[in-house]
Parts: C-alpha cells; sequence; structure tokens
C-alpha cells in the first residue's frame, strides 16, 4: 500500500473559501469596530507626543498604514539610472510608475 504523497480529489477544492475562517473574521471585525476611534487616538497621541523618537515613527507609521492601506511592494526596476530623459522639468523620468497604493502628493 503506497503512503505520502499527493492523491487526486484530495484536500479543499480549489477556489472554494473556508467559511469557519470568515465567519470568525467577520465576528472579530464587529468585535473591534467599537474600538478604532479610541486605538486610533492612542496612535495619535503616541505619534505627537510620544517619548521617544521610534515610538513616535512607529505610530505614524500605524496611522498611514490603517488610512492608506499597506504600500505594495514595488516592482523591481533594473536599469533606474538607463531611463531616457529629455531634461525637461515637467516630465515625469519614472515614466508614469507609482510606489505601491500610497497616494499622489
Amino acid at each position: 500500500m503506497a503512503r505520502g504523497g499527493s492523491r487526486p480529489g484530495a484536500g479543499r477544492p480549489a477556489g472554494s473559501e473556508n467559511r469557519d475562517t470568515a465567519a470568525m473574521r467577520q465576528a472579530l471585525s464587529e468585535l473591534a469596530s467599537e474600538h478604532v476611534e479610541v486605538a486610533l487616538g492612542a496612535l495619535a497621541d503616541i505619534a505627537a507626543n510620544g517619548q521617544s523618537e521610534a515610538a513616535r515613527v512607529s505610530a505614524a507609521c500605524a496611522i498611514l498604514d490603517r488610512t492608506f492601506g499597506r504600500p505594495r511592494q514595488a516592482p523591481v526596476v533594473a536599469r533606474l539610472r538607463g531611463l531616457p530623459h529629455s531634461g525637461r522639468e515637467d516630465e515625469d523620468p519614472l515614466g508614469g510608475l507609482s510606489l505601491g497604493n500610497w497616494p499622489a502628493l
């Protein structure tokens, strides 16, 4: 009798949802929604009045991540110095590449 290895038809079908995890995520989200304002207020207080620079930076990053979402990993750009540039000031040297999902300033 063979042991181990992959077997045809074994495991959860591709594309199916894990219902238990989705239900637990929804329940946790409902419980946490009551504390969002307090938590953001605490982060804002630490970002403004924290005792150390590290605490202020960490709180500021947490606020940005929760407000705008965490930035996606940037694509690898092999030759940034080799991009053509005409010298015009209004031209974007990166050709419209964005940095993750951070909003443009």
